[in-house]
């Protein structure tokens, strides 16, 4: 089985590093200003497919939000004493840190119609422009609890204190995506905290924030600079069906990062950067193998890391194997850049490195 065929086949989580070098500040996706929608039938073949613009969105389509509700997510509460603190069920814990501010949007729902939507056992991909991405199954956003609300792509927000609001690309972090949660905690704030995670989201759709510990984070749900939504369909045939029951265990696949990106510095042809170490965990309930690929849009940047980068001290390959994780365990790779002494291009090269789990055999 390949790799690109395993990402409809198994669940594989997507994990992505932004690399710099030389030495300059670490540049982030913008905001987006529209957004394509994708429906995937058996195979990964395209089913249909569409671009819109916010400005569409906000005259075509119902308007989440009313401009001056704010809506929160929760940032991890770093104290697991207990199960209560750790999760946090009265949502006061890291609440003001993720204030989306007063936010207006349109519900991803709506978004998957245009495309002819989507129906249970699908899976639904919110991607931003730098290829960061979520999961959402088809009851998270066809049949939201209200504890957890409406998945919103956002493309207005105010008095958030992060920066410049009002609407995309002014909205420096838009169009994001909010949970709309209908409930409130004991201070009145709308808030999808980490209990409400826990209790409205599947297993596999958690989000934690890992520093050697796993900590349940919501806020790490909510995606920014969305630029792309996939529906994934194991098939766009017409079917009849029967009712069956079965009380089933899944296992679940996925990895986390210690790290967002690294700045390797200042290398020239010929030298090499100091070892970089990137922590993966394994996060899900199967040991599995990891791999990692570079990406990027320019040429230049993609070839002087397919020749200078070594992970584990060989060279890059991405259909190598970099580590073999069991279950509740993690492990340090190494990674340092080699130039070439006939490399003969200046300036900084960036690219995303993705890494890739699938289940060991």
């Amino acid at each position: 089985m390949t790799r690109e065929k395993s990402i409809y086949v198994l669940t594989v989580l997507v994990l992505t590093l932004a690399l710099l070098a030389p030495a300059f500040p670490v540049l982030a996706a913008g905001p987006t200003t529209s957004i394509t929608v994708i429906k995937y039938g058996e195979g990964g073949a395209i089913i249909d497919q569409t671009t819109v613009s916010w400005e569409w969105m906000k005259t075509n389509l119902p308007v989440q939000g009313d401009g001056a509700t704010h809506y929160y997510h929760q940032g991890p509460t770093f104290d697991d004493s207990t199960t209560a603190k750790l999760w946090d069920p009265g949502e006061t814990v890291n609440i003001d840190s993720r204030d989306y501010g007063a936010a207006m949007g349109t519900d991803v729902m709506a978004l998957c119609d245009l495309v002819g939507g989507a129906s249970p056992g699908d899976s639904i991909k919110i991607k931003a422009a730098d290829n960061f991405a979520k999961w959402l199954d088809y009851e998270d956003v066809y049949e939201p609890e209200p504890e957890q609300g409406k998945a919103v792509v956002t493309w207005y927000t105010a008095d958030t204190g992060e920066g410049p609001d009002g609407y995309v690309p002014d909205y420096v972090s838009g169009m994001r995506l909010v949970f709309f949660a209908e409930t409130t905690n004991s201070e009145g704030k709308h808030v999808f905290g980490n209990w409400d995670m826990h209790e409205t989201l599947a297993e596999s759709r958690w989000h934690y924030y890992y520093d050697g510990k796993f900590w349940p984070s919501s806020s790490g749900l909510s995606v920014k600079n969305v630029r792309y939504i996939e529906i994934y369909s194991d098939t766009g045939a017409a079917s009849d069906s029967l009712v069956a029951t079965a009380n089933v265990t899944l296992n679940s696949l996925g990895i986390a990062l210690d790290r967002d990106f690294i700045d390797f510095g200042n290398v020239s042809p010929g030298k090499n950067s100091p070892v970089q170490y990137v922590g993966i965990a394994n996060t899900g309930t199967l040991d599995c193998s990891v791999t990692m690929e570079v990406q990027s849009d320019n040429q230049t940047a993609r070839l002087f890391y397919e020749q200078s980068l070594y992970i584990e001290a060989s060279l890059y390959d991405p259909n190598a194997v970099i580590a073999s994780i069991l279950t509740s365990n993690s492990k340090m790779i190494s990674t340092q850049l080699k130039v070439p002494s006939t490399w003969n291009e200046a300036g900084q090269q960036q690219a995303i490195f993705t890494f890739w789990a699938e289940a060991m055999h």
